[in-house]
């Protein structure tokens, strides 16, 4: 079947009924020893200039085991402003 056939067509997955039924296994249920999760907040506002970052509370939540800003990252990632 040529790619326009397909198109507006509906295709049967293979992988659909695992996926359905609860018996395909996600990124989110797979639970390892020391395993952390993250979470990455973005500016509201596009294209705002973030003149300061205030991560005190953020560092004194319970549980939470480093925070990190661009600044923070600067040198050692690319770039990610």
């Amino acid at each position: 079947m040529g790619i326009a056939a397909m198109l507006g067509s509906p295709i049967k997955r293979r992988e659909d009924p695992r996926l359905i039924t609860g018996q395909a296994t996600y990124v989110d249920d797979i639970k390892l020893y020391g395993m952390l999760h993250m979470a990455v907040l973005r500016s509201p506002y596009g294209h705002a200039r973030i003149k300061s970052i205030n991560t005190d509370a953020a560092r004194k939540y319970p549980g939470v085991v480093a925070v990190y800003t661009a600044a923070d990252l600067k040198g050692v990632v690319g770039s990610v402003a």
